[in-house]
């Protein structure tokens, strides 16, 4: 198993082959990839060898292209998937009393008072892993606790370690929820559960920004709409496969938000343009489609390490990074190897790859194509938490990490994560549906709510508003501007803005872009800051004013009454009463 294990993290490139949760719209066998021409121009893409630029999904396969038993793969991985094999609608169980199911979740993740749009989101394209970044995203945790919890089957899995496969397990966006088909009570939960997700044309799926189910022989694409028989190494009847899109992954759908993601505001993922390489982790939402091509690094003879691996590679990055020399891609390497890469301008992948050698070595770095670097965030979209949404905290933590924590739970922050921060965190943890009661450490998810509590209109920023725009993002934006919220961009409403952008000395445009919205809601948050220090200051004004009247009435009292008791005692003694002679005593 270790020497398996060891030749996996070893190998030289990673062979992309599709798994069982790419959707199965890819042969399970797939080609290694080819060596490069000695001119780095890239080679023509063997049959499936690796995903287009444009992060669509590979073709259909043919009924033929049956999943074989599992194989070595060239880097001493093993191969596994699946595939679709054409229509065939989802068999489901008939209702019985004796297994009752509840009614479907309900949306409970909004803002309050923020409604569901009309328009449901754009389903796009399927987005295959290209990433090694076995981090659950904040979404999948959120739609595995809220199925969890609604259907009483809490159990899941999410993320997994790199291997040579694609799978969106590789990169966070999936989840296995399990559940036993051969159980019929449980079979009727998977059923319920996934025809609800997929009716109406996928609207819940699509709010949710699911891209891709399999469950008991069966799969659905949110692209194409319709079930499908499914075919692979797992039938999948122990649990329910969902992968979902980055912007799904992310909380960015409409379930979570109230805005329908479109077309143009997708996120389309990371770029796939370095041959042989993973991509660079995603920062923000990449809206537009990367430039077509390949670009092949020269080798450095250096084998590929990816998180959790070992290697050659690792003893010569580790001394640059300044942590310590384990010799093994360990979570603090692959952090400090994240930062690293991004001061020398290589795509930060988070794997020890070519390029990352290259700059170790200090060779003269090639220029890069178009989309290799993962967009950056816009400083209105960067806060305390961004740099903390993948860090694991749990009691024992100490450092400026755990402060951060304590000051969004209210807790006084000394940096050390004791018995009353973790009291704090379980109390949040109740308070918030889409976390389980029993939570004791940090997660993306638990960064992403605590970032949303403190900054609720942040998911806004990266919605772009103007004249005549309308919806609940233009109500927003009248809110904040203390103006009539009738969600139309009028010019009463462009007038604020340009306003507003002027004592931001920002450039009047009367265009809402990120730092317009960061610049008005910060003058809300001062705004309303203000009106709350006014308004303790006059209750206390006020109380100030009542204690001293009270004081003032007091001691008069006090004086009245030893008046009183001074009168009392100065007046002469009460007179003897005189007694009457009788007719009788006077003769």
């Amino acid at each position: 198993m270790l020497g398996a294990a060891l030749a996996i993290s070893m190998t030289q490139l990673p062979v992309w082959a599709d798994g069982e949760e790419g959707g199965g719209t890819a042969p399970v066998e797939q080609a290694a990839p080819v060596a490069p021409p000695t001119d780095g121009e890239a080679p023509p893409p063997a049959d499936g060898e690796a995903p287009p630029a444009d992060g669509t999904a590979p073709e259909e396969p043919p009924a033929d292209d049956a999943p074989a038993d599992p194989a070595p793969s060239d880097g001493g991985g093993y191969k596994y998937g699946g595939r679709a094999t054409g229509p065939m609608p989802l068999e489901t169980l008939p209702e019985d009393p004796n297994y009752p199911v509840p009614e479907p979740p309900a949306i409970g993740a909004l803002p309050e008072g923020v409604e569901l749009p009309e328009e449901t989101d754009d389903p796009g394209v399927f987005q295959t892993n290209i990433i090694c970044d076995p981090v659950t995203k904040p979404g999948v945790l959120a739609v595995a606790n809220l199925l969890g919890d609604h259907y009483d089957r809490p159990g899941y899995t999410t993320s997994r370690s790199c291997i040579d496969q694609r799978s969106e397990h590789y990169d966070g966006r999936a989840v296995d929820w399990q559940l036993d088909a051969g159980d019929p009570q449980e079979r009727r939960i998977g059923d319920a559960a996934v025809t609800w997700l997929t009716a109406n044309d996928g609207e819940a799926a699509r709010r949710l920004g699911i891209q891709s189910i399999i469950w008991n022989h069966r799969s659905w694409h949110s692209s194409g709409g319709v079930w499908q028989g499914y075919v692979g190494q797992s039938p999948h009847t122990d649990h329910v496969h969902i992968s979902l899109n980055w912007d799904g992954a992310n909380m960015r759908t409409s379930w979570w938000t109230g805005v329908a993601v479109t077309t143009e505001s997708a996120d389309q993922g990371p770029c796939s343009v370095i041959g042989g390489a993973y991509a660079a982790l995603p920062q923000a939402a990449r809206t537009q489609a990367c430039a077509p091509g390949e670009f092949w690094p020269e080798n450095t003879d250096f084998a590929t390490v990816r998180p959790g691996g070992q290697g050659e590679g690792v003893a010569l990055v580790q001394p640059l990074l300044e942590v310590e020399q384990t010799g093994v891609l360990d979570e603090a390497t692959r952090r400090a190897l994240i930062e690293w890469q991004g001061e020398k301008g290589v795509p930060q992948t988070g794997v020890m790859d070519q390029l990352t050698y290259a700059a170790a070595l200090g060779q003269e770095l090639p220029e890069l194509p178009e989309g290799a670097l993962a967009v950056e965030r816009s400083e209105a979209e960067v806060t305390e938490f961004t740099p903390l949404k993948r860090t694991v905290l749990t009691e024992g933590a100490v450092g400026e990490d755990v402060k951060v924590l304590q000051d969004a739970l209210g807790v006084d922050g000394d940096g050390v994560f004791g018995p009353l921060t973790a009291e704090a965190l379980t109390e949040f943890a109740t308070e918030q549906p889409l976390l389980r009661d029993d939570l004791t450490e940090t997660d993306t998810l638990v960064w992403e709510l605590l970032e949303r509590e403190a900054y609720p209109h942040l998911q806004l920023r990266t919605v772009e508003l103007a004249i005549e725009d309308q919806g609940y993002p233009v109500t927003v934006l009248q809110e904040l501007l203390e103006l009539e919220g009738d969600g139309i961009f009028g010019p009463l409403t462009q007038q604020a803005v340009l306003d507003a952008q002027a004592a931001a000395e920002l450039e009047q445009t009367g265009i809402v872009d990120a730092a317009t919205w960061q610049a008005i809601d910060e003058a809300a948050t001062a705004r309303a800051e203000a009106e709350k220090a006014d308004a303790e200051n006059a209750d206390a004004e006020k109380a100030e004013t009542e204690a001293a009247a009270d004081e003032v009435e007091a001691d008069a009292e006090a004086e009245a009454d030893a008046e009183k008791t001074e009168l009392e005692a100065e007046a002469p003694a009460a007179t003897e009463p005189v007694h009457e002679l009788s007719p009788a005593a006077v003769r």
